[in-house]
């Protein structure tokens, strides 16, 4: 039987093995989950409910302690370096991490599987086909890596016989890869029917974390976007920052809500807005799918370009143009624009966008 190791670093991705495994079921028989720890603590308490969903669904996982300081470090990826050199079929959730990077070398698997961390497969596509190094789009201008770098080279070489990428984003493979669907099919038949709540949730977003958004314009953004869209609940991000949510709740009257499962779950299992507002983010891609046949309503709302912080690079913001309007032209969403720019602008930006054909091509 071959072996099959899974490397999940956060909620989502984990989420996307349990969704991969639904709908391979024959080729999850052998699948051992390595769950790399995160380290902050709204992250460790949802994968920790996922790893219960996992055991459920009779899956095995393990729990690999990688950022517990340098010896403990050593001695994690000492078992895991042994998984990965064991396992013929790799799934991974994020090829730009270092600790996978670093544990490449060692793998002989002959397949791998890439599924997604949302918005990361649309960045990492287009890094992979223009041989650059694999840094994440808010990290700042992708640069030329060496011989096309050292995951390009893996997932290039003779002995890997089939590559997949298995996601819900506008993604085009080239010759000899594969890209399947990822439709949510475990989500959807694990849970639900969506129960509906009056007024509007809006999705937290990290953009501030990340240094890509100033914090005093996107907490002014908050509060116009909750007066003019009766939003009622803000469903924070698990990286922002408390502070900042603190900030947000004392000035737009939200409340804040700290989901205990990714978004895509918590809409399932847990009483949800008539409309849900996001901005540019993975869940633009992966709610229209998650709702579809309730009456919920996903909304994206658009980016100022006034918020971006100066030393975001354009590159970053480029990304964010573009999986904006991917979102939009995908699911048909309603684009709710920016303080101060109406219905002519809207109208405007419906004209330019995309169509489903523009998918990004590997």
């Amino acid at each position: 039987m071959t072996e099959t190791l899974a490397l999940v670093e956060s909620p989502a991705q984990l989420l996307n093995v349990l969704e991969w495994a639904h709908v391979h079921p024959g080729e999850a028989a052998s699948l051992t989950i390595a769950v790399l720890q995160p380290t902050d603590p709204r992250s460790r308490a949802q994968v920790r409910r996922l790893c219960a969903f996992a055991s459920r669904a009779r899956l095995v996982w393990r729990r690999y302690e990688v950022r517990a300081g340098y010896l403990g470090r050593a001695h994690e990826l000492v078992r895991l370096g042994r998984a990965v050199a064991g396992a013929d079929r790799l799934v991974i959730g994020d090829l730009f991490s270092r600790t996978i990077q670093l544990l490449l070398p060692r793998s002989k698997a002959r397949e791998v599987v890439v599924v997604d961390d949302g918005t990361a497969t649309t960045e990492l596509v287009s890094l992979l086909t223009e041989g650059a190094q694999l840094t994440r789009w808010h990290q700042g201008e992708a640069r030329p890596a060496a011989k096309g770098g050292a995951v390009n080279r893996w997932l290039a070489r003779a002995e890997l016989d089939r590559a997949t990428f298995f996601t819900c984003m506008p993604v085009t493979a080239p010759p000899g890869t594969e890209v399947r669907a990822n439709e949510y099919a475990w989500s959807r038949e694990t849970f639900g029917p969506v129960r509906v709540r009056a007024g509007a949730d809006l999705a937290g977003s990290s953009l501030v974390e990340t240094g890509v958004v100033d914090q005093d314009r996107y907490v002014e953004a908050i509060g116009w976007i909750a007066r003019t869209r009766a939003a009622r609940r803000y469903l924070a991000h698990r990286r922002e920052s408390p502070p900042k949510l603190e900030r947000i709740a004392v000035a737009t009257g939200l409340e804040i809500v700290h989901p205990e499962l990714p978004l895509e779950l918590t809409a399932l299992t847990e009483p949800i807005g008539q409309t849900v507002l996001t901005f540019a983010s993975t869940v633009a891609y992966t709610l229209p799918i998650v709702l579809a046949g309730s009456p919920v309503r996903v909304e994206l709302c658009e980016l100022d370009e006034a918020w971006i912080t100066p030393d975001t690079a354009e590159r970053s913001v480029d990304f964010l143009r573009r999986i904006s309007a991917l979102a939009v032209a995908r699911h048909g969403l309603a684009s709710v624009p920016p303080q101060g720019r109406g219905r002519a602008h809207d109208r405007q930006q419906r004209c330019q966008e995309p169509s489903d054909r523009d998918a990004l091509s590997f």
